[in-house]
């Protein structure tokens, strides 16, 4: 079972790799949200797949920080693209 659950942790992180370097290669601003969203996403699915591997609950407060983390990113993006004005 362990040996799945890594092995989904490394394909996890090879979609990781893969969307950093669409951030990285993208001019508009669209995709890189989106690339940094799916970044959030996979990272808290790594974090939880670790938490369950290794039976840590701090994985778990790090998964729901970086939760809380991709929300903040999204609204300061969408404010500034909406010119920063409330």
């Amino acid at each position: 079972m362990n040996t799945v659950l890594l092995a989904v942790v490394v394909v996890l992180a090879l979609v990781l790799l893969i969307s950093l370097l669409i951030i990285l290669s993208r001019a508009r601003l669209t995709d890189r949200l989106l690339a940094v969203q799916l970044l959030g996403t996979l990272g808290v699915a790594i974090l939880l797949v670790l938490a369950v591997v290794m039976q840590q609950r701090a994985f778990l407060d790090t998964a729901l920080i970086l939760v809380l983390l991709a929300v903040l990113v999204t609204a300061v993006f969408t404010h500034r693209q909406r010119g920063g004005k409330s």
